[in-house]
């Protein structure tokens, strides 16, 4: 800041103006006697210059240039407000109709994992080494005691999430004319091929379902597995009544399977289900075959559990207690004690599966079958496994079942990203309220009730525009965008809307009319300027995070910010100058 030693005389105060104006010379500006660097730097430079007051010279001179090049911008737009108030609308309304391709990316995976991070690396090899066949969503089942720290590894909890998984295993949709069930859309660890086309059929119905279960443990992870096949003179066969000894030694009669035989002994598929015990010996449907079914004695949960479960085959469906139960507590000799929680994984195949599945499938040849048919299959039948299994228990029971889909998180990531038009307006319309309040006077000549409504309009529109544009651009929208930025900006802009309106109401009468706009440039623009290319630069440098959702959000809210700068720079004099010919 330059002190000054005197009051200078009205030449050479105001700097150079364009050609086309002419004026008398001014009285005395009052705000060069309290801070000549403020509202004319130039003025300030020429009396350090003259040893009149002192100060630094090289940033004066470049807020003089800046302050210059300010009044010559706020001359112009006031002499041709009409023309750049609606070429300035043209522009920004013509950006705003960018927002009709925005699109909102919800994908967890687009949104936070690393491009080029060792997450997506492994991701991407596992996709490219593995195939798409190893790629499947996991539905989860959820099971936890209300009393909190009760032991669940009880007779009664067990049956209690039986029935919860045996729900969600009947869950049907009906999609396109077909209904689907979990035995069509399951992921299944790979049908064997075999020669005789009879059973080939009869394992293609029964092949089990990917089903990580703690009720594996025992017969009852039977009842979840819903394939059936039916053979001449043979009750039907489930995997409840099924036993692959006994069956293969009865198909052995009349066909060869020893190869068959063989695959099955390598993958220790035995009994399968029929020699396990029986969560409920008293179940008219638990085989003789079951240890406790004769005494009809309770089994021993906990030892079962111990060290995990398998499923159909033995050798390479282990289930590892740390994905069946949760909250374990052992012994010193690591023997188990007891859990806090139960967990059961339903696999579906992942949508280009279930497509690559039924392609050649004669009985959906009639409904145009493609991939976005089989996205809306698994996220129809997902969506009403997480409604089912929150129906399955009682209120009244004393555990508490909790459901998880791959699209029920897509859905809260949607509904987090969706845009609320009532809270966004709801917004704008305090602001308005507020803008338009704070502004007016009841001397109708000092009034700018109408100026603070206008400005808030204007930053609504650049926040659209430069939106608009992201989207022109492909930066895809994220719940920040849409929940956060929106907000964010309406506060920047209002701010030096406000700063902008309130310096013009301090312009001085001694100021020539035509060169009031470009004095209040003048003033106030220099300070405005600079909050928003800092704005700017932050913002812009944010974007160098490597996460895709911050990064979007940083590039989004700085390119508004750039808007917000043009439009309190450009636009809102031309409002500032309509409403000083109004007065």
């Amino acid at each position: 800041m330059a002190s000054d030693h005197g009051v200078p005389g009205a030449t050479g105060v105001f700097g150079d103006l364009p050609p086309s104006y002419t004026r008398s010379q001014p009285p005395v500006n009052p705000d060069l006697l309290r801070r000549p660097s403020y509202c004319h730097a130039a003025f300030a430079l020429k009396q350090i210059s003259k040893g009149k007051a002192v100060g630094q010279k090289a940033p004066l001179w470049i807020r003089a240039r800046f302050q210059a090049f300010l009044f010559s911008l706020g001359c112009h737009i006031q002499s041709h407000c009409g023309k750049v108030l609606f070429i300035g609308l043209l522009v920004f309304g013509a950006l705003s109709v960018g927002l009709r391709v925005a699109a909102i990316e919800t994908n967890i995976e687009q949104l936070w994992v690393e491009a080029g991070s060792r997450v997506s690396t492994e991701l991407r090899y596992t996709k490219e080494k593995q195939g798409e066949e190893s790629v499947f969503t996991s539905q989860m089942l959820i099971q936890t005691p209300k009393e909190e720290g009760a032991n669940i590894l009880t007779q009664e909890a067990l049956l209690v999430h039986m029935e919860a998984a045996l729900a969600a295993s009947r869950v049907q949709v009906s999609l396109f004319g077909k209904s689907w069930d979990l035995n069509k859309i399951c992921y299944k660890s790979g049908v064997p091929i075999i020669e005789n086309v009879m059973i080939e059929r009869m394992i293609d119905k029964l092949f089990p379902c990917m089903i990580i279960t703690p009720l594996d443990c025992f017969w009852e992870g039977a009842k979840l597995q819903g394939g059936s096949a039916y053979l001449p003179g043979m009750p039907d066969i489930q995997w409840m009544n099924l036993d692959p000894v006994k069956l293969m030694e009865e198909l052995s009669q009349f066909t060869s399977l020893e190869g068959f035989k063989e695959m099955l002994d390598k993958a220790q598929v035995g009994h399968a289900y029929m020699n396990r015990p029986c969560l409920d010996p008293s179940d008219p449907d638990c085989p003789l075959s079951a240890p406790n079914k004769e005494q009809e004695e309770s089994p021993d949960i906990a030892g079962r559990l111990q060290g995990g479960c398998h499923g159909f085959s033995r050798k390479f469906m282990h289930w590892q207690e740390e994905l069946i139960l949760g909250g374990r507590v052992k012994s010193s000799q690591d023997t188990l004690l007891s859990a806090e929680a139960l967990q059961s994984m339903f696999l579906l195949m992942s949508p280009k599966q279930l497509f690559e599945h039924f392609k050649d499938d004669y009985e959906i040849h009639d409904i145009n079958w493609n991939e976005e048919k089989a996205t809306a299959i698994l996220e129809s039948w997902q969506r009403k496994f997480v409604e089912v299994v929150h129906q399955s228990i009682p209120s009244n029971s004393t555990q508490s079942i909790h459901a998880f889909s791959t699209t029920t998180l897509n859905d809260i990531m949607k509904s987090f990203s969706d845009v609320s038009a009532i809270r966004v307006a709801g917004g704008y319309l305090l602001m308005l309220a507020y803008a338009c309040v704070t502004m007016l006077r009841w001397d109708c000549a000092k009034s700018q009730g109408a100026v603070g409504l206008a400005g808030v309009l204007l930053v609504a529109l650049s926040v659209a525009a430069g939106l608009g544009l992201c989207s022109l651009l492909g930066l895809s929208f994220n719940a920040a965008t849409t929940q956060v930025l929106p907000f964010l900006a309406l506060g920047i802009g209002v701010d030096d809307m406000f700063l902008l309106a309130h310096s013009f109401t301090e312009t001085g009468s001694n100021i020539p009319f035509k060169e009031r706009t470009g004095d209040c440039l003048r003033r106030t623009g220099t300070s405005v300027a600079l909050t928003s290319i800092n704005n700017m630069i932050a913002f812009f440098m944010a974007a160098l995070v490597p996460i895709p959702a911050l990064r979007a959000f940083s590039l989004q809210a700085a390119i508004v910010v750039v808007f917000n700068f043009a439009m309190v720079l450009l636009i809102f004099p031309a409002i500032l100058s309509l409403d000083l010919h109004r007065r």
